[in-house]
């Protein structure tokens, strides 16, 4: 049996409101795994509500894990996960900074066009 070499970094820092959290792990003698942070995404202000006011995300989870690469997903074998967070009418999401940066053009767009 080999031994595997795992360097683990973790990073936590806030900006901007935002929870910034990243993991890497790697593995010596494989590919290496794509750096992961975690952020929360505020959305209240997006269509995110049923007519009775409840908070409902499903809809904009689905969208974003759709049009932000979809193979990324946790659902589809990748190592993204996106989880709503009604305390505070938002989403956390973890997947790649290339992601993350997608991910807030699509939000924007969807501010842009209220």
């Amino acid at each position: 049996m080999r031994k595997l070499s795992v360097a683990v970094c973790l990073i936590t820092i806030v900006l901007g409101g935002f929870l910034v959290a990243g993991v890497q792990a790697e593995d010596k003698g494989e590919a290496k795994q794509p750096i992961v942070t975690t952020r929360v995404y505020k959305v209240g202000d997006l269509p995110v509500f049923t007519q009775t006011k409840d908070y409902a995300p499903e809809m904009l989870m689905a969208l974003i894990q759709k049009t932000v690469s979809p193979k990324d997903w946790e659902t589809k074998g990748g190592t993204s996960t996106i989880a709503p967070y009604p305390q505070n009418v938002s989403l956390i999401i973890s997947t790649t900074p290339k992601n993350h940066d997608k991910i807030v053009k699509l939000l924007e767009r969807f501010r842009d066009s209220k």
